[in-house]
């Protein structure tokens, strides 16, 4: 491998694309995500992990003082090392347990009420790392994930 070849795969450039594949829309009431990541390799790689995470991500402050907190809610590690060869795809599905435990139903009126800590400030995301050996910068994919009443079916996939 030239120099040049090297460097583009230290950096990443190359080496493979990883595809998300989910539901964007989930029950506040779901115990787990379940979804299939695609991995594809441009060139043969040796793929040291798969991980899949949970993230939200909350907007903290007002005005310029303004940032984001991001805080992994759930994590799971797939499968084995591997190898994988050139233009090969490898399928790898997943179901990441979850538990928000951001809400409550009390008995009130003789109704239900839930309380639900949700805040328009959080936002949440599944993101899919996939770490190849001797690379710097491991190919990943990300997608939003929310979190719909289960009662309003037309907001749901």
């Amino acid at each position: 491998m030239s120099i040049f070849g090297k460097i583009k795969k230290g950096l990443g450039i190359g080496t493979a694309k990883v595809h998300l594949e989910m539901p964007s829309q989930i029950s506040q009431t779901a115990k787990e995500i379940s979804g299939t990541i695609h991995l594809t390799a441009q060139s043969d790689q040796q793929v040291k992990s798969v991980k899949v995470r949970l993230v939200k991500k909350t907007m903290i402050g007002s005005g310029d003082e303004q940032r984001q907190e991001t805080r992994d809610i759930e994590s799971l590690t797939i499968g084995e090392p591997f190898e994988i060869k050139a233009d090969e795809t490898k399928t790898m599905p997943f179901t990441l347990p979850i538990d928000l435990g951001n809400s409550a139903s009390f008995e009130l009126f003789g109704g239900t009420l839930t309380v639900s800590s949700s805040d328009r400030n959080e936002k949440f995301e599944v993101i899919a790392n996939v770490d190849l050996k001797d690379v710097a910068l491991d190919p990943s994919a990300a997608q939003a994930i929310y979190f719909v009443d289960p009662t309003d079916v037309s907001m749901m996939d």
